[in-house]
C-alpha cells in the first residue's frame, strides 16, 4: 500500500558570517527528509556548519549546491569535489550534483542547472557556465529516461538550483533568461508523468504553482519575516 512520503523544502539562505550563527532550525522540521536547493552561501565553512546543523533534525538532507558555493572558487570543478569531500564528512547528508536518490519508490534527481550569474571565467569541467547549463540538461533528460524504465519508482522530484523557467519569475526574469535554454525542456523525457515536484532556488519570491502535473516550489530565506519549511507530501 503506498503511502506520503515528506520532504521540507529550503533554499537560499544566503547567509553570511554575521548570520550562520543566528540560524536557528530548532523545533522547525515538518518531515523526516529535507530538501536543500542551494545558496546556503559562499563561505564553505558555514555551509558546512549549517549542513551539519540541519542533519541535526532529518533522517536525511538532499543537498544541490548553488551559485552561491562556487562564488569564491577559481574552477567550478575543483569546487564541486571539495563539496563533495565535505557533504561526505556529514551524516544524514545527500549531494545531489547530477545524482539520483531513491526512496521508497521516490525518485529524487538534482542538477545545478548554472544561471549565467556567476564569473565567466570560472569553467565547469572545462566548460563555460553555458555549456556547463547544456550539460546539465542533457544528464537530466538521460536521467528521467532512466527512471521511465524503472518499475520500483512511481513519482520523481526534480531539484535544480536554477529557475526550471522563466514564466516562474512571474514577469520579473533577468535579462540573462533571454539568452539561456530552459530547464523545464527536460520534462518532455517525462513520458510515464513521474515527476510529481520540481524544487528550485535562485529567485527572491516564494512559489508554489502547479503546471499540467508538476508543482514548481521555491522557499527562499526573505529577511525580516518568520522562516519555515515548505512541505511536499509524495507518494511512494
Amino acid at each position: 500500500m503506498s503511502q506520503d512520503i515528506g520532504f521540507d523544502v529550503i533554499s537560499d539562505l544566503n547567509l553570511t558570517p554575521n548570520e550562520s550563527s543566528k540560524f536557528n532550525w530548532e523545533g522547525k522540521a515538518t518531515s523526516l527528509y529535507c530538501i536543500v536547493a542551494g545558496n546556503i552561501s559562499s563561505d564553505l565553512k558555514i555551509l558546512m556548519q549549517t549542513l551539519i546543523h540541519l542533519s541535526r533534525f532529518y533522517q536525511g538532507i538532499f543537498f544541490i549546491p548553488g551559485t552561491l558555493e562556487y562564488e569564491t572558487a577559481t574552477k567550478i570543478s575543483d569546487r564541486t569535489s571539495e563539496l563533495i569531500t565535505i557533504t561526505s564528512h556529514i551524516p544524514k547528508i545527500g549531494m545531489l550534483y547530477q545524482n539520483i536518490v531513491i526512496i521508497d519508490g521516490v525518485a529524487i534527481i538534482g542538477i545545478n542547472g548554472w544561471n549565467n550569474t556567476i564569473n565567466d571565467d570560472l569553467t565547469v569541467n572545462n566548460l563555460m557556465p553555458v555549456s556547463a547549463r547544456h550539460e546539465d540538461i542533457n544528464y537530466l533528460h538521460a536521467a528521467i529516461e532512466k527512471i521511465q524504465r524503472h518499475l520500483d519508482v512511481r513519482n520523481i522530484i526534480v531539484v535544480s538550483n536554477a529557475v526550471p523557467d522563466p514564466s516562474l519569475y512571474f514577469g520579473e526574469e533577468p535579462n540573462i533568461t533571454h539568452t539561456q535554454s530552459v530547464l523545464q525542456i527536460a520534462i518532455h523525457s517525462d513520458t510515464e508523468h513521474k515527476i510529481k515536484h520540481w524544487v528550485f532556488g535562485s529567485y527572491g519570491k516564494y512559489v508554489d504553482t502547479l503546471s499540467n502535473y508538476t508543482t514548481f516550489i521555491h522557499n527562499p530565506y526573505i529577511r525580516n519575516t518568520p522562516y519555515y519549511a515548505a512541505r511536499i507530501a509524495v507518494k511512494s
